[in-house]
């Protein structure tokens, strides 16, 4: 009794250990069937170039080939970047940034990591199923330069909401009001945004601008003094704006230490003022627009001879050199008139070469330079550079030329006055004329003398030349007197009082010996004639006319 007891027991507590066992294998059964199920989804994904629910710049791609969505990239780019213009917006204001031209998409480069990726690993495919992967397949910039001169053009850049420190002139000081802090657009910022919302694919909205701040710098009135504080300056022309006339600016200096000390305890938009000391311009705009090119300071003439080449090269060079000459500015005849060439129109002419008279493109401008050079003299103007001929000069007085070459020699002189000059140079007749328009403050005039300090004739020499015959000659050569000169600066006060005599220019003249060639070759014999012997006629048998 008591054995079968026991076998029941233990009957009982095997029944009981199976049915657990059953329980415990269906959820395992059921995982299993789940793992293999998601092992066939793993396997069935693999044959496909993309999952389900991934997109490319928002193209749907899970049942698309790898061309069909490099396809409909290239699609969507084209169609959003036709005309490709980003709009930003900065402080209310909004501005065009045009990218046309500038911009490029690697859309199979995109497609082939994008798949890559999904597809990465085996055991990982399933769960990408059942994610939604949404990528960017990103626009780059091809040249920043080109960028950044969009950007300028577009202004974005002159955003700024900071207000400086402004200043004025009242009496004996300086009255600033301080400035307020803000924001601004800058380059690299800009630049750095646009690249992100380009690689992001994120552009087809109106883009707020990314501004920085702004403080006013630490260094703003060191900034200013070195601004305000000048040497007073005159009224002048503006050369890069058709001699636009330029207001005159009063001289400024005060203590940069005072002006530092006061800006620190000022708040932002107070005033404060520092003593400065003022020195007025001798020439305001008021005085420069009354007396501009008041009167003829000096002017010269000289009559030209020679061919009708040589006196166009003389005119065209001469109306080269008309302009306006800023107080200060140096005039180079050279610099002016450029290199003399036939394309410019310029003529081949006479001229010196190495002692010798030769035929040159521009032959003939020294008178130019020369004319020139005597009305500066006559307007008392500074001469910084003057060289004179190799031999005198026959169209102006001794030590009074001035000869150039391209390349070679050439006339400087200054516009030592305060007012602005004008050169105004012209042709008629064969005469060159030149005059100098200026404002004669003083009323002082200016006279030119000239004293030959010596003198070297020329020789005569003589070469045979067996083609002439004896008793003929011919010049080869003409020849030039040496001279030594000097010229002499007279200024006269509006009364007619001599004020200064100075030496102005020291030239030296070579000699030129004259060379003749005279004739060597012997005179044909001329055959004597008998006088007691009767002329015959050629034709005998014909008899006079009638």
């Amino acid at each position: 009794m008591m054995n079968k007891g026991k076998c029941g027991v233990m009957n009982m507590t095997k029944l009981r250990l199976k049915s657990k066992y059953r329980k415990m294998l269906i959820p395992i059964g059921v995982v299993g069937v789940v793992f293999v199920a998601y092992l066939v989804l793993c396997f069935v994904l693999g044959n496909n170039d993309f999952i389900s629910n991934t997109t490319i710049n928002g193209i749907e791609v899970g049942n698309m080939t790898k061309k069909e969505a490099i396809d409909a990239l290239n699609e969507q780019f084209e169609k959003d970047t036709n005309d490709f213009v980003i709009t930003m917006k900065a402080n209310d204001k909004t501005y065009q940034i045009d990218l046309k031209n500038n911009v490029s998409f690697d859309a199979k480069a995109a497609v082939d990591e994008v798949a890559k990726t999904v597809k990465s690993s085996f055991i990982t495919r399933g769960i990408r199923y059942f994610i939604h992967d949404d990528f960017t397949a990103p626009i780059t910039i091809i040249d920043e330069d080109v960028l950044i001169d969009s950007i300028e053009k577009s202004k974005i850049l002159e955003c700024d909401t900071s207000i400086s420190t402004k200043y004025e002139v009242v009496g004996d000081k300086v009255v600033f009001t301080k400035g307020t802090d803000g924001k601004k657009a800058t380059k690299e910022n800009t630049v750095k945004q646009i690249k992100q919302i380009l690689n992001d694919y994120d552009f087809k909205k109106e883009i707020e601008c990314d501004l920085v701040d702004n403080k006013l710098e630490d260094g703003e009135m060191e900034k200013l003094h070195k601004e305000l504080c000048q040497e007073p300056k005159n009224a002048t022309l503006d050369k890069k704006n058709d001699y636009a006339v330029v207001d005159s600016k009063v001289g400024i200096e005060y203590n940069l230490e005072d002006a530092k000390k006061a800006f620190s305890h000022a708040k932002a938009g107070e005033t404060f003022e520092v003593s400065a000391k003022i020195t007025q311009p001798k020439i305001s705009k008021e005085d420069l627009e009354k007396n501009l090119f008041r009167e003829v300071l000096g002017s010269y003439s000289t009559y030209v001879s020679g061919s009708s080449v040589r006196k166009n090269n003389v005119r065209l060079a001469g109306i080269r050199c008309n302009g306006i000459l800023l107080p200060g500015e140096e005039f180079s005849f050279n610099g002016t008139v450029g290199e003399r060439t036939i394309a410019k129109g310029f003529g081949a002419a006479g001229a010196y070469r190495d002692g010798e008279t030769v035929a040159e493109v521009g032959g003939g401008v020294c008178q130019s330079s020369s004319t020139l050079y005597n009305a500066v003299l006559l307007s008392n103007l500074e001469v910084t550079l003057r060289y004179n001929h190799s031999y005198v000069s026959s169209y102006v007085p001794i030590g009074r030329d001035a000869t150039v070459s391209w390349g070679g020699p050439d006339f400087k002189f200054r516009n030592n006055t305060e007012y602005p000059i004008k050169i105004v140079m012209s042709y008629s007749n064969s005469r060159l004329s030149c005059k100098i328009y200026g404002t004669n403050i003083d009323g002082n005039t200016v006279k030119i003398t000239s004293e030959r300090l010596s003198s070297t004739p020329f020789q005569t020499k003589y070469i045979d030349d067996p083609t002439l015959q004896v008793g003929k000659s011919v010049v080869q050569t003409s020849g030039y007197t040496g001279a030594k000169a000097q010229s002499y600066r007279h200024v006269y006060d509006k009364n007619g009082k001599l004020i200064s005599s100075t030496k102005e220019a020291y030239s030296n003249y070579r000699k030129r010996d004259k060379v003749v060639r005279r004739g060597t070759k012997p005179k044909p014999e001329v055959p004597s004639v008998d006088p007691t012997v009767p002329v015959v006629p050629n034709n005998p048998t014909q008899t006079p006319a009638e």
